[in-house]
């Protein structure tokens, strides 16, 4: 029975021995460029000052393609212009027929294959800094400009399909930011309730990739396909991306440049509609020019429809600073109700513009939102510009 007993503590010695012992230690984490690896199948470990990682994780994430032969106790990764073998027990390893040494052989335990990390990280052109504080290895591998140029195009695309499906939750996942998103999830969805639009992408353009930085230029057009009256426009943006734990992510959009895509012809063919109403819409606007020829604020604002306390305050002073800084006088020549619902209206409008103090005049074409309170009343929503042009004298 001795010699049982002892057989077998010998036999689980040996097992305890074949296995690594992580227990004592915090574990290992890996990144690379980021991206904290999750490991399944085994547990990173140091075994004579070298990482050992499980081999299929750490290939698979390089874009590396795995193959195990088992007669062999080979592991062998390939990819574009790559081929890298390693044998277990042997501290020879093989990269593209070339023949490198290993200061540790890959181990086999517990059905795992083991390998060096700093070894495949650099053999993949890549660089490996060991953190003992953190037990931790920071992996930096070239990116691939091909695969960075998918992975972002395919991220400007999915947000413009978020867009059109209506799903703001989704299109601020792609977002990144410091906050939850919450509030401009809800503010989208407002705009959802409001509007029905369609955004293409008409073209786009990878200015810039370093390192996990990345700016694209996009020219995309918005359509009106129900809701409330917007003008169908082209936009001009510029992308800011940032990558995070290997993901690129939308930072910034910024809005270049906007064109209204109306044209003069389209403005002026009349809408259908009440001759009251169109009386009242036309009166409105010739009292909003009036008003501002004579740089009369309140009368301004009062032709205008409330968004609240806080942006009407904020468009007065924006008004006050326009009459303190200029001294224009206007005179509308031509306008024109092309769109027309039950509570609003869309006017095309020319009207002359001349500057006291220069002499100069210009011509300028807009296009203004209007709608009817429940008073009957027509106040300006919105405006949008179309052109903006010097006469020549």
């Amino acid at each position: 029975m001795k010699k049982l007993l002892s057989l077998l503590s010998i036999s689980l010695l040996a097992l305890v021995l074949a296995v690594p012992a992580f227990a004592a230690d915090k574990p290992i984490k890996v990144y690379i460029n980021g991206s904290n690896l999750t490991f399944t199948a085994g547990t990173p470990y140091l075994k004579d000052n070298t990482v050992l990682v499980p081999f299929r994780v750490i290939f698979e994430k390089l874009g590396l393609q795995v193959l195990w032969d088992a007669k062999t106790a080979t592991v062998t990764g390939t990819g574009s212009n790559l081929n890298i073998s390693l044998k277990v027990g042997s501290k020879r390893a093989s990269v593209n027929g070339t023949v490198k040494q290993l200061t540790v052989a890959p181990v086999s335990a517990a059905g795992t294959t083991y390998i060096p990390l700093r070894f495949i990280a650099e053999a993949t052109g890549g660089t490996a800094v060991w953190d003992s504080a953190s037990r931790s290895v920071k992996i930096t591998v070239p990116q691939s400009s091909a695969s960075d140029e998918k992975d972002i195009t395919a991220l400007i695309q999915l947000s413009n399909k978020y867009y059109n499906e209506e799903k703001a939750i989704s299109f601020y996942s792609l977002v990144d930011s410091e906050s939850d998103n919450m509030e401009s999830v809800t503010d989208m969805n407002s705009l959802f309730e409001s509007y029905d639009l369609k955004n293409t992408i008409e073209s786009l353009k990878i200015l810039s990739i370093s390192g996990n930085e990345a700016t694209v230029y996009t020219v995309e057009k918005s359509v009106r396909t129900g809701g409330y009256y917007i003008p169908d426009e082209q936009f001009e943006y510029l992308y800011t991306l940032i990558r995070k734990d290997g993901s690129w992510k939308i930072s910034e959009m910024e809005v270049q440049e906007s064109t209204v895509l109306l044209t003069r012809e389209e403005g002026m063919k009349p809408a259908v509609l009440p001759q009251n109403d169109a009386a009242a819409i036309k009166d409105t606007l010739s009292k909003y020019y009036q008003n501002m020829t004579a740089q009369n604020v309140e009368g301004t604002m009062a032709l205008m429809t409330s968004y609240g306390e806080d942006y009407d305050a904020a468009s007065k002073a924006d008004l006050q600073d326009l009459f303190d800084t200029y001294d224009l006088s206007y005179s509308l020549s031509n306008s024109n109700i092309y769109y027309y619902a039950a509570d609003e209206a869309a006017v095309y409008t020319e009207a002359s513009i001349k500057d006291s103090e220069s002499g100069e005049s210009y011509v300028q074409s807009l296009i203004f939102i209007l709608t009817k309170s429940d008073n009957g009343t027509w106040t300006i929503d919105d405006n949008y510009h179309i052109s903006f042009e010097t006469v020549q004298s």
